[in-house]
């Protein structure tokens, strides 16, 4: 199916502004909850033997170290402690205020919104740094954040979905750390952690362990290209590696957006290359071992977003010669495709 350009609806024209405000407020929030969750969960004097000495707890559960006996030097550093972890508190707490308010503006425009336990699975994995240097999200939930991308509403593509998916991203060209996986995995929290931070009746799926569940049926799954693998020694999943299609979508250039959740939080979103998951989608309609009953909704939204990217992102993400040639065969089949029934010429540029 062909979309004109008249089949999407635009956004109102102060849409752009509530949308920068809403990702500015997000902005000041994750900067202070990554410094509370750099900081130990608490510090206090803890005397034995007649003396105080400065106790240290790093998580809930953990056992207290001691930094030293009372001194100038032990008191600084709780002083330090005290006063950084106050600031940043205020800082999220002024920040979530911030969001409330500026998600309500976007509501009020009808702006595209994610479920909240999306929302805050989502920004749990941001705070812990697995989102944008680890983890990308792919399928329909990445649809939200063509739309705001494009200023548009879609007339197809973004049906409601029952499950969430990533793709591991890490050491490839669309994360923010972009270098070999670090072997030493200290300090890093893995997905499931972050999930089980969340919920904790998360679990692994015996069947499918690149699944996790919890106990209302909701599922997390992470897929990996055969480039990414092994992951990360303490990642408890283990997505299928021979998934071709998904060194697709490490290619050209990601996009971060915010957008708003039903409650009015803020959810930040991480996507593959439009023009990328648009012949992935493609693609994935036409696979033999592809679920049939996807299948039809793979095509509208391959079309939808390759339409929405040829009327609305010819600057940033262009259809033209260069990107054909970036193609695989087996790609760029399904692309000249589309420009035949789209009657487009990719240009030179």
């Amino acid at each position: 199916m062909q979309y004109l350009k008249s089949d999407f609806i635009p956004f109102r024209p102060d849409s752009g502004q509530i949308i920068a405000n809403l990702e500015a407020a997000y902005d000041q929030w994750h900067g202070a909850r990554q410094t509370l969750a750099s900081l130990p969960t608490s510090m206090f004097w803890q005397t034995k033997g007649g003396a105080d000495y400065l106790a240290v707890k790093n998580g809930g559960y953990d056992s207290a170290t001691t930094k030293g006996v009372r001194s100038t030097q032990t008191e600084a550093l709780y002083n330090s402690f005290v006063a950084e972890k106050e600031l940043a508190k205020r800082r999220a707490a002024e920040a979530d205020a911030l969001i409330e308010q500026r998600a309500l503006q976007y509501r009020a425009l009808r702006l595209p919104v994610m479920l909240d336990k999306q929302g805050e699975l989502l920004r749990a994995l941001d705070v812990a740094g697995l989102l944008r240097n680890d983890l990308l999200i792919v399928g329909t939930n990445a649809f939200a954040a063509y739309e705001v991308l494009c200023g548009v509403k879609f007339p197809a593509g973004n049906e409601p979905t029952q499950g969430f998916d990533l793709a591991w991203c890490r050491g490839s060209a669309v994360s923010f750390a972009s270098l070999v996986p670090d072997p030493d995995v200290e300090g890093h929290k893995s997905l499931m952690a972050v999930l089980q931070s969340i919920d904790s009746t998360y679990r692994l799926n015996p069947k499918k362990p690149y699944q996790a569940v919890n106990s209302a049926g909701y599922e997390v799954e992470l897929l990996a290209a055969p480039s990414r693998a092994p992951l990360r020694g303490n990642e408890a999943f283990e997505p299928m590696v021979s998934l071709v299609e998904q060194e697709w979508l490490l290619r050209g250039k990601a996009a971060f957006v915010v957008v708003a959740t039903q409650r009015h939080r803020a959810c930040p979103l991480y996507v593959p290359d439009p023009r990328w998951m648009a012949v992935h989608k493609l693609w994935l309609a036409r696979k033999p071992e592809r679920n049939a009953q996807k299948r039809p909704k793979d095509a509208r939204q391959g079309q939808v977003l390759l339409d929405a990217c040829r009327y609305f992102l010819a600057d940033a993400y262009p259809l033209d010669i260069g990107f054909v040639l970036d193609l695989p065969e087996e790609l760029r089949d399904l692309f000249n495709d589309w420009t035949q029934g789209a009657g487009y010429e990719p240009p030179n540029t």
